[in-house]
Protein backbone atom coordinates (compact mmCIF):
# COMPACT_ATOMS: atom_id res chain seq x y z
CA UNK A 1 0.00 0.00 0.00
CA UNK A 2 1.38 3.41 -0.62
CA UNK A 3 0.40 6.82 1.83
CA UNK A 4 -1.41 9.53 -0.02
CA UNK A 5 1.60 11.55 -1.07
CA UNK A 6 3.12 7.99 -2.65
CA UNK A 7 -0.26 7.20 -4.33
CA UNK A 8 -0.97 10.74 -5.71
CA UNK A 9 2.41 10.67 -7.29
CA UNK A 10 1.65 7.23 -9.03
CA UNK A 11 -1.84 7.83 -9.86
CA UNK A 12 -0.67 11.95 -10.87
CA UNK A 13 -3.30 13.81 -8.99
CA UNK A 14 -3.17 16.21 -6.49
CA UNK A 15 -3.43 14.73 -2.85
CA UNK A 16 -5.87 17.35 -1.80
CA UNK A 17 -8.10 15.95 -4.99
CA UNK A 18 -7.49 12.43 -2.80
CA UNK A 19 -9.18 13.67 0.24
CA UNK A 20 -11.79 15.41 -1.52
CA UNK A 21 -12.86 12.25 -3.10
CA UNK A 22 -12.67 10.55 0.04
CA UNK A 23 -15.40 13.06 1.90
CA UNK A 24 -17.53 12.07 -1.06
CA UNK A 25 -17.32 8.78 -0.58
CA UNK A 26 -16.21 7.94 -4.38
CA UNK A 27 -12.79 7.30 -3.57
CA UNK A 28 -12.23 5.74 -0.21
CA UNK A 29 -8.56 4.98 1.10
CA UNK A 30 -7.91 1.16 1.60
CA UNK A 31 -6.84 1.73 5.14
CA UNK A 32 -6.88 4.43 7.20
CA UNK A 33 -4.74 4.43 10.58
CA UNK A 34 -6.81 5.01 13.56
CA UNK A 35 -4.51 6.53 15.32
CA UNK A 36 -2.42 8.44 13.22
CA UNK A 37 -5.27 9.02 10.35
CA UNK A 38 -2.50 8.51 7.53
CA UNK A 39 -4.96 7.37 4.39
CA UNK A 40 -2.90 4.22 2.71
CA UNK A 41 -4.20 3.50 -0.99
CA UNK A 42 -3.71 0.34 -2.93
CA UNK A 43 -2.96 0.29 -6.90
CA UNK A 44 -5.61 -1.67 -7.36
CA UNK A 45 -7.59 1.48 -6.86
CA UNK A 46 -6.25 3.18 -9.89
CA UNK A 47 -8.91 2.03 -12.33
CA UNK A 48 -11.21 3.32 -10.24
CA UNK A 49 -9.39 6.21 -9.70
CA UNK A 50 -9.03 6.43 -13.64
CA UNK A 51 -13.26 6.38 -14.18
CA UNK A 52 -13.84 9.13 -11.97
CA UNK A 53 -11.43 11.32 -13.81
CA UNK A 54 -12.41 10.71 -17.51
CA UNK A 55 -16.60 10.92 -16.12
CA UNK A 56 -15.15 14.25 -14.47
CA UNK A 57 -13.19 15.56 -17.55
CA UNK A 58 -16.96 14.07 -19.85
CA UNK A 59 -18.65 17.23 -17.87
CA UNK A 60 -20.71 14.93 -15.39
CA UNK A 61 -21.55 15.91 -12.10
CA UNK A 62 -20.38 14.55 -9.02
CA UNK A 63 -23.61 13.00 -8.57
CA UNK A 64 -23.68 11.15 -12.00
CA UNK A 65 -20.49 9.86 -11.38
CA UNK A 66 -21.21 8.96 -7.93
CA UNK A 67 -24.53 6.54 -9.88
CA UNK A 68 -22.28 5.63 -12.98
CA UNK A 69 -19.72 4.30 -10.67
CA UNK A 70 -22.22 1.97 -8.64
CA UNK A 71 -23.34 0.65 -12.03
CA UNK A 72 -19.60 -0.26 -12.46
CA UNK A 73 -20.20 1.10 -16.42
CA UNK A 74 -18.17 -0.72 -19.07
CA UNK A 75 -15.21 1.05 -20.87
CA UNK A 76 -17.42 0.45 -23.92
CA UNK A 77 -19.63 2.47 -22.60
CA UNK A 78 -17.24 4.73 -21.26
CA UNK A 79 -15.88 5.00 -24.91
CA UNK A 80 -19.10 5.72 -26.30
CA UNK A 81 -19.87 9.04 -23.76
CA UNK A 82 -16.32 9.50 -24.90
CA UNK A 83 -16.88 9.98 -28.57
CA UNK A 84 -20.30 12.05 -27.64
CA UNK A 85 -18.09 14.65 -25.63
CA UNK A 86 -15.46 15.21 -28.11
CA UNK A 87 -18.03 15.46 -31.20
CA UNK A 88 -19.62 18.62 -29.13
CA UNK A 89 -16.42 19.87 -27.97
CA UNK A 90 -15.35 20.42 -32.00
CA UNK A 91 -18.90 21.60 -32.55
CA UNK A 92 -18.52 24.09 -29.48
CA UNK A 93 -15.14 24.99 -31.89
CA UNK A 94 -16.37 24.98 -35.11
CA UNK A 95 -19.08 27.89 -33.39
CA UNK A 96 -16.26 29.79 -31.73
CA UNK A 97 -14.41 29.81 -34.74
CA UNK A 98 -17.35 31.16 -36.62
CA UNK A 99 -17.61 34.03 -33.87
CA UNK A 100 -14.05 35.03 -34.15
CA UNK A 101 -14.83 34.97 -37.74
CA UNK A 102 -17.94 37.04 -37.34
CA UNK A 103 -15.81 39.96 -35.16
CA UNK A 104 -13.22 40.04 -37.58
CA UNK A 105 -15.44 40.81 -39.99
CA UNK A 106 -17.45 43.35 -38.40
CA UNK A 107 -14.25 45.27 -37.56
CA UNK A 108 -13.17 45.60 -41.16
CA UNK A 109 -16.95 46.95 -41.71
CA UNK A 110 -15.92 49.45 -38.77
CA UNK A 111 -12.45 49.73 -40.79
CA UNK A 112 -14.06 50.93 -43.82
CA UNK A 113 -15.88 53.79 -42.19
CA UNK A 114 -19.50 52.65 -43.29
CA UNK A 115 -18.74 52.48 -46.73
CA UNK A 116 -18.23 48.73 -47.69
CA UNK A 117 -17.50 47.67 -51.25
CA UNK A 118 -20.16 47.00 -53.25
CA UNK A 119 -19.79 44.15 -55.19
CA UNK A 120 -22.12 44.03 -58.72
CA UNK A 121 -25.95 43.72 -57.47
CA UNK A 122 -28.22 42.44 -60.01
CA UNK A 123 -31.82 42.71 -60.73
CA UNK A 124 -33.56 40.35 -62.04
CA UNK A 125 -36.78 38.43 -62.51
CA UNK A 126 -37.26 34.81 -60.49
CA UNK A 127 -39.94 32.36 -61.84
CA UNK A 128 -41.92 30.45 -59.57
CA UNK A 129 -40.40 27.21 -58.73
CA UNK A 130 -41.21 24.07 -56.95
CA UNK A 131 -39.51 24.05 -53.13
CA UNK A 132 -38.94 20.78 -51.16
CA UNK A 133 -38.28 22.05 -48.22
CA UNK A 134 -38.90 21.73 -44.33
CA UNK A 135 -39.59 24.63 -41.88
CA UNK A 136 -38.56 25.48 -38.39
CA UNK A 137 -36.98 27.60 -36.07
CA UNK A 138 -33.37 27.13 -35.15
CA UNK A 139 -31.50 28.16 -31.68
CA UNK A 140 -28.33 28.54 -33.78
CA UNK A 141 -26.52 28.53 -36.96
CA UNK A 142 -24.86 25.40 -35.66
CA UNK A 143 -28.36 23.28 -36.20
CA UNK A 144 -28.76 24.99 -39.49
CA UNK A 145 -25.51 23.66 -40.87
CA UNK A 146 -26.19 20.37 -39.86
CA UNK A 147 -29.58 20.28 -41.23
CA UNK A 148 -28.19 22.15 -44.72
CA UNK A 149 -25.79 18.71 -44.57
CA UNK A 150 -28.29 16.79 -43.54
CA UNK A 151 -30.27 17.42 -46.87
CA UNK A 152 -27.40 17.68 -48.81
CA UNK A 153 -26.61 14.32 -47.96
CA UNK A 154 -29.96 12.23 -48.12
CA UNK A 155 -32.10 14.57 -51.02
CA UNK A 156 -29.59 13.39 -53.39
CA UNK A 157 -30.07 9.54 -52.39
CA UNK A 158 -33.69 9.96 -52.52
CA UNK A 159 -33.94 11.90 -56.30
CA UNK A 160 -32.40 11.98 -59.54
CA UNK A 161 -29.85 14.56 -59.68
CA UNK A 162 -31.24 15.96 -62.91
CA UNK A 163 -34.59 17.11 -60.56
CA UNK A 164 -32.96 18.93 -58.25
CA UNK A 165 -31.21 22.69 -58.64
CA UNK A 166 -29.83 24.36 -55.39
CA UNK A 167 -30.15 24.29 -51.67
CA UNK A 168 -31.79 27.48 -51.04
CA UNK A 169 -33.12 29.15 -47.38
CA UNK A 170 -36.04 31.35 -46.79
CA UNK A 171 -35.54 33.89 -44.10
CA UNK A 172 -39.14 34.26 -42.69
CA UNK A 173 -37.77 35.31 -39.53
CA UNK A 174 -39.88 39.00 -39.24
CA UNK A 175 -36.10 40.35 -37.41
CA UNK A 176 -32.91 39.30 -37.07
CA UNK A 177 -32.63 36.54 -33.79
CA UNK A 178 -29.61 34.79 -33.49
CA UNK A 179 -31.35 32.50 -31.38
CA UNK A 180 -34.52 31.73 -33.23
CA UNK A 181 -33.88 31.44 -36.42
CA UNK A 182 -37.36 30.93 -38.44
CA UNK A 183 -35.87 29.70 -41.60
CA UNK A 184 -36.77 27.05 -44.30
CA UNK A 185 -34.54 25.17 -45.96
CA UNK A 186 -34.52 22.55 -49.14
CA UNK A 187 -33.91 22.12 -52.71
CA UNK A 188 -35.12 24.09 -55.36
CA UNK A 189 -36.38 21.35 -58.21
CA UNK A 190 -36.58 21.73 -61.75
CA UNK A 191 -38.68 18.16 -62.03
CA UNK A 192 -40.71 15.42 -60.52
CA UNK A 193 -41.18 16.76 -57.28
CA UNK A 194 -42.71 14.49 -54.91
CA UNK A 195 -45.34 15.64 -52.46
CA UNK A 196 -43.07 14.76 -49.41
CA UNK A 197 -39.23 13.50 -48.23
CA UNK A 198 -38.83 11.74 -44.92
CA UNK A 199 -35.45 12.68 -43.54
CA UNK A 200 -36.12 11.34 -40.13
CA UNK A 201 -38.78 10.19 -37.82
CA UNK A 202 -39.62 13.56 -36.69
CA UNK A 203 -38.22 15.52 -39.98
CA UNK A 204 -40.32 15.41 -43.08
CA UNK A 205 -39.71 17.90 -46.46
CA UNK A 206 -43.13 19.29 -48.45
CA UNK A 207 -43.36 20.74 -51.71
CA UNK A 208 -44.78 23.73 -52.24
CA UNK A 209 -44.47 26.67 -55.58
CA UNK A 210 -42.07 29.36 -54.47
CA UNK A 211 -44.07 32.47 -55.74
CA UNK A 212 -42.51 34.10 -59.20
CA UNK A 213 -40.77 37.64 -57.68
CA UNK A 214 -41.10 40.72 -60.66
CA UNK A 215 -37.48 41.99 -59.09
CA UNK A 216 -34.85 40.20 -57.18
CA UNK A 217 -31.95 42.38 -56.22
CA UNK A 218 -28.92 39.52 -55.65
CA UNK A 219 -25.45 39.98 -54.86
CA UNK A 220 -23.10 36.67 -54.99
CA UNK A 221 -21.31 36.24 -51.24
CA UNK A 222 -18.16 34.40 -51.30
CA UNK A 223 -16.39 33.38 -48.24
CA UNK A 224 -17.46 32.24 -44.80
CA UNK A 225 -21.04 32.04 -44.13
CA UNK A 226 -20.29 33.78 -40.47
CA UNK A 227 -19.26 36.55 -42.78
CA UNK A 228 -22.81 36.90 -44.73
CA UNK A 229 -23.52 40.34 -42.93
CA UNK A 230 -20.86 41.86 -44.65
CA UNK A 231 -23.05 40.76 -48.37
CA UNK A 232 -25.80 41.90 -46.04
CA UNK A 233 -24.84 45.09 -45.76
CA UNK A 234 -23.03 45.73 -48.76
CA UNK A 235 -26.59 45.00 -50.56
CA UNK A 236 -28.43 47.34 -47.95
CA UNK A 237 -26.00 50.03 -49.53
CA UNK A 238 -26.63 49.84 -52.45
CA UNK A 239 -30.30 49.17 -52.39
CA UNK A 240 -30.88 52.83 -50.20
CA UNK A 241 -28.36 54.58 -52.77
CA UNK A 242 -30.40 53.47 -55.52
CA UNK A 243 -34.07 54.12 -53.46
CA UNK A 244 -35.37 50.60 -53.69
CA UNK A 245 -36.89 48.90 -50.83
CA UNK A 246 -37.37 45.47 -49.32
CA UNK A 247 -41.13 44.07 -49.75
CA UNK A 248 -41.01 40.46 -48.87
CA UNK A 249 -38.47 37.57 -47.03
CA UNK A 250 -35.42 37.03 -48.64
CA UNK A 251 -33.57 34.34 -50.01
CA UNK A 252 -30.14 32.60 -49.91
CA UNK A 253 -28.86 30.46 -52.31
CA UNK A 254 -26.25 27.75 -51.42
CA UNK A 255 -24.01 27.93 -55.22
CA UNK A 256 -21.23 26.15 -53.31
CA UNK A 257 -21.88 24.54 -49.69
CA UNK A 258 -19.41 24.89 -47.65
CA UNK A 259 -16.78 21.55 -46.93
CA UNK A 260 -17.69 19.23 -44.37
CA UNK A 261 -15.94 19.20 -40.94
CA UNK A 262 -13.88 22.21 -42.78
CA UNK A 263 -14.18 26.44 -42.43
CA UNK A 264 -17.90 27.31 -43.28
CA UNK A 265 -16.45 29.21 -46.79
CA UNK A 266 -19.15 29.27 -49.57
CA UNK A 267 -20.68 30.55 -52.10
CA UNK A 268 -23.91 31.75 -51.75
CA UNK A 269 -26.49 34.59 -53.60
CA UNK A 270 -27.84 36.54 -51.28
CA UNK A 271 -31.74 37.52 -52.79
CA UNK A 272 -33.89 40.06 -51.58
CA UNK A 273 -37.48 40.71 -52.95
CA UNK A 274 -37.44 44.53 -53.86
CA UNK A 275 -40.08 47.53 -55.62
CA UNK A 276 -38.84 50.72 -56.05
CA UNK A 277 -39.08 53.35 -52.96
CA UNK A 278 -41.82 55.89 -53.92
CA UNK A 279 -43.68 52.62 -55.51
CA UNK A 280 -46.97 52.57 -53.46
CA UNK A 281 -47.45 48.80 -52.23
CA UNK A 282 -50.51 46.92 -53.97
CA UNK A 283 -50.22 49.04 -57.44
Amino acid sequence: MFRIGEFSKIAQVSGRLLRYYDELGLLRPTFTDPQTGYRFYSAQQLPRLNRILVLKDLGLSLDQIARLLAQNTSTDKLRGMLALRKAQIAQTIQDEQARLRMVESRLDQIDAGGQPHVPDVVLKTVPAQPFLALREVHPDMGAVRRLVRQIATMVPAALSPSSLGQIAVLVHSPIYDPDALDLEVGYLLTAGAPAALRLSEERVLTTRSLPAVDTMATLVHVGPVSDSHAGYGALGAWLERHRWQINDIGREILIQLPVPDGDDRAVMEIQLPVRRADEKLGA
